[in-house]
Protein backbone atom coordinates (compact mmCIF):
# COMPACT_ATOMS: atom_id res chain seq x y z
CA UNK A 1 0.00 0.00 0.00
CA UNK A 2 3.04 2.37 0.69
CA UNK A 3 4.40 1.90 -2.59
CA UNK A 4 1.17 2.74 -4.11
CA UNK A 5 0.66 6.17 -2.41
CA UNK A 6 4.50 6.94 -3.25
CA UNK A 7 3.05 6.56 -6.84
CA UNK A 8 0.02 8.27 -6.61
CA UNK A 9 2.42 11.13 -4.70
CA UNK A 10 4.35 10.96 -7.93
CA UNK A 11 1.54 11.36 -10.27
CA UNK A 12 0.45 14.17 -7.93
CA UNK A 13 3.86 16.31 -8.36
CA UNK A 14 4.26 15.28 -12.49
CA UNK A 15 0.78 17.10 -12.88
CA UNK A 16 2.01 20.40 -11.01
CA UNK A 17 4.54 20.47 -13.52
CA UNK A 18 2.89 19.79 -16.42
CA UNK A 19 0.33 22.43 -15.17
CA UNK A 20 2.93 25.09 -14.41
CA UNK A 21 5.08 24.00 -17.84
CA UNK A 22 1.99 24.92 -19.84
CA UNK A 23 1.06 28.11 -17.61
CA UNK A 24 5.16 29.94 -18.46
CA UNK A 25 5.06 28.72 -21.87
CA UNK A 26 1.39 30.43 -22.40
CA UNK A 27 2.79 33.21 -20.30
CA UNK A 28 6.43 33.38 -22.18
CA UNK A 29 4.42 32.98 -25.82
CA UNK A 30 1.69 35.40 -24.61
CA UNK A 31 4.90 38.54 -23.40
CA UNK A 32 6.64 37.86 -26.31
CA UNK A 33 3.72 37.15 -29.15
CA UNK A 34 3.41 40.95 -28.82
CA UNK A 35 7.19 41.67 -30.07
CA UNK A 36 7.37 38.72 -32.73
CA UNK A 37 3.63 39.85 -34.21
CA UNK A 38 4.60 43.69 -34.57
CA UNK A 39 8.20 42.28 -36.02
CA UNK A 40 6.36 40.86 -38.69
CA UNK A 41 4.24 43.25 -39.88
CA UNK A 42 1.11 42.10 -38.78
CA UNK A 43 -1.79 44.23 -36.83
CA UNK A 44 -0.82 45.20 -32.90
CA UNK A 45 -4.57 44.75 -32.01
CA UNK A 46 -4.28 41.03 -32.82
CA UNK A 47 -1.32 40.73 -31.02
CA UNK A 48 -2.69 42.29 -28.28
CA UNK A 49 -5.63 40.29 -28.11
CA UNK A 50 -3.66 36.69 -28.19
CA UNK A 51 -1.28 38.06 -25.91
CA UNK A 52 -3.92 39.09 -23.94
CA UNK A 53 -5.65 35.52 -24.21
CA UNK A 54 -2.79 33.67 -23.13
CA UNK A 55 -1.44 35.53 -20.39
CA UNK A 56 -5.05 35.15 -18.85
CA UNK A 57 -4.75 31.14 -19.91
CA UNK A 58 -1.91 31.23 -17.60
CA UNK A 59 -3.20 32.96 -14.74
CA UNK A 60 -5.90 31.10 -14.73
CA UNK A 61 -4.05 27.23 -14.75
CA UNK A 62 -2.17 28.89 -11.82
CA UNK A 63 -5.56 30.00 -9.78
CA UNK A 64 -6.79 26.70 -10.67
CA UNK A 65 -5.40 25.52 -6.84
CA UNK A 66 -7.81 27.95 -5.41
CA UNK A 67 -10.45 27.73 -7.33
CA UNK A 68 -11.14 25.08 -9.89
CA UNK A 69 -13.51 26.62 -12.27
CA UNK A 70 -11.09 29.10 -12.86
CA UNK A 71 -8.49 26.69 -13.71
CA UNK A 72 -11.13 25.32 -16.78
CA UNK A 73 -11.66 28.20 -17.91
CA UNK A 74 -7.94 29.05 -18.41
CA UNK A 75 -7.44 25.63 -19.52
CA UNK A 76 -10.38 26.00 -22.29
CA UNK A 77 -8.18 29.33 -23.10
CA UNK A 78 -5.12 27.18 -23.74
CA UNK A 79 -6.52 25.22 -25.99
CA UNK A 80 -8.23 28.17 -27.89
CA UNK A 81 -4.60 29.57 -27.72
CA UNK A 82 -2.82 26.65 -29.29
CA UNK A 83 -5.44 26.65 -32.50
CA UNK A 84 -4.76 30.45 -32.75
CA UNK A 85 -0.88 29.57 -32.69
CA UNK A 86 -1.48 26.75 -35.45
CA UNK A 87 -3.98 28.57 -37.77
CA UNK A 88 -0.70 31.43 -37.46
CA UNK A 89 1.42 29.58 -37.98
CA UNK A 90 0.13 27.93 -41.18
CA UNK A 91 -0.89 31.61 -42.18
CA UNK A 92 2.61 32.40 -41.81
CA UNK A 93 3.98 29.35 -43.81
CA UNK A 94 1.24 30.06 -46.70
CA UNK A 95 2.50 34.56 -47.12
CA UNK A 96 5.64 33.30 -46.66
CA UNK A 97 6.71 30.55 -48.82
CA UNK A 98 6.41 30.55 -53.05
CA UNK A 99 4.98 27.64 -54.04
CA UNK A 100 1.92 27.52 -50.99
CA UNK A 101 -0.61 29.61 -52.05
CA UNK A 102 -3.30 27.96 -50.26
CA UNK A 103 -4.07 26.03 -47.03
CA UNK A 104 -3.00 22.61 -48.28
CA UNK A 105 -0.02 23.73 -49.52
CA UNK A 106 0.83 25.70 -46.30
CA UNK A 107 -0.03 22.43 -44.27
CA UNK A 108 2.03 20.26 -46.70
CA UNK A 109 5.01 23.00 -45.97
CA UNK A 110 4.30 23.25 -42.32
CA UNK A 111 4.22 19.26 -42.21
CA UNK A 112 7.44 19.28 -43.62
CA UNK A 113 9.62 22.12 -42.65
CA UNK A 114 8.17 22.66 -38.55
CA UNK A 115 7.84 18.66 -38.24
CA UNK A 116 9.66 19.85 -34.35
CA UNK A 117 7.29 22.25 -33.97
CA UNK A 118 4.25 19.77 -34.59
CA UNK A 119 5.51 17.46 -31.65
CA UNK A 120 5.47 20.89 -29.42
CA UNK A 121 2.10 21.55 -30.02
CA UNK A 122 0.78 17.81 -29.82
CA UNK A 123 2.82 18.14 -26.24
CA UNK A 124 0.94 21.55 -25.47
CA UNK A 125 -2.42 19.98 -26.87
CA UNK A 126 -1.68 17.36 -24.14
CA UNK A 127 -0.97 19.17 -21.38
CA UNK A 128 -3.98 21.84 -21.51
CA UNK A 129 -6.27 18.81 -22.22
CA UNK A 130 -4.59 17.18 -18.91
CA UNK A 131 -4.92 20.43 -16.79
CA UNK A 132 -8.73 20.49 -18.30
CA UNK A 133 -9.68 17.03 -17.12
CA UNK A 134 -7.72 17.62 -13.63
CA UNK A 135 -9.50 21.05 -13.05
CA UNK A 136 -12.52 19.16 -13.73
CA UNK A 137 -12.13 16.61 -11.26
CA UNK A 138 -11.11 19.21 -8.93
CA UNK A 139 -14.29 20.81 -9.07
CA UNK A 140 -16.63 17.92 -8.93
CA UNK A 141 -14.42 16.97 -6.41
CA UNK A 142 -15.10 20.01 -4.22
CA UNK A 143 -18.92 19.82 -5.39
CA UNK A 144 -19.28 16.69 -4.08
CA UNK A 145 -17.21 17.22 -0.53
CA UNK A 146 -19.61 20.54 0.40
CA UNK A 147 -21.70 20.55 2.67
CA UNK A 148 -25.51 20.29 1.94
CA UNK A 149 -27.45 23.56 2.02
CA UNK A 150 -30.02 23.61 4.82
Amino acid sequence: MEKFLKFLKTESIGGQIIRFSLAGLLLFGGFTKLILVGALGQQLLGAIIVAALETLAAFGLIIHFKRPEIGIAGATLAICAILIRIIYSLNYVKETLPNANNFLNALTAFLGIYNNGLFHISLLFGAAIYCLGNSYKEYIRKRLTQPWPH
